[in-house]
């Protein structure tokens, strides 16, 4: 059985009531998404993509991690993401992912910075991530979106995301 690429941390942490970290929030920049559509004229000759621009990268020289979800894999441990890419650290502190064989649908996206290259997402020792995180969707200015209509977006046309990442 694989693991999901968050794991059981996660659940516990989603699940020990994360509500003593509202306060850290205010100062925590913020989730953000940017969804720009193409011109009507553009659309028709231009093959459906996601351009993801992931930014504010952590201090660490370990690889950005991100997982499109479906509703079916969202916060599953046992359920295999749609799709995972591994991505190097830059210099600028952003990267940026081209995915061009998408195909139409409700996705969410996770993504953090393994600034340690230990292939997981380490937590401090009352739960909260100790490496940035980040999710799509224009309702994830929580700490973590409790369901996967909070992180999704529908996917049916070229598009272009920013996701920022905190923590």
């Amino acid at each position: 059985m694989k693991k999901c690429l968050f794991g059981w941390g996660l659940i516990a942490f989603l699940l020990s009531g994360a509500a003593a970290m509202a306060e850290d929030q205010a100062s925590a920049p913020a989730v953000a998404e940017e969804v720009m559509e193409a011109a009507p004229e553009t659309v028709s000759d231009t093959p459906l993509a996601l351009d993801l621009l992931i930014a504010h990268l952590g201090e660490g020289e370990g690889p950005v991690r991100v997982s499109i979800e479906t509703e079916g894999s969202w916060f599953v441990d046992d359920a295999e993401p749609f799709r995972t890419f591994t991505l190097p650290r830059t210099q600028e502190g952003e990267v940026a992912l081209h995915v061009d064989d998408l195909p139409p649908g409700d996705y969410a996206i996770r993504v953090f910075h393994d600034e340690d290259g230990d292939n997981k997402l380490n937590r401090r020792f009352y739960g909260p991530p100790k490496e940035p995180y980040g999710f799509s969707g224009e309702k994830t200015d929580r700490m973590m979106p409790k369901s996967f209509d909070y992180a999704k977006f529908h996917f049916d046309k070229p598009m272009k995301m920013t996701i920022t990442l905190r923590g």
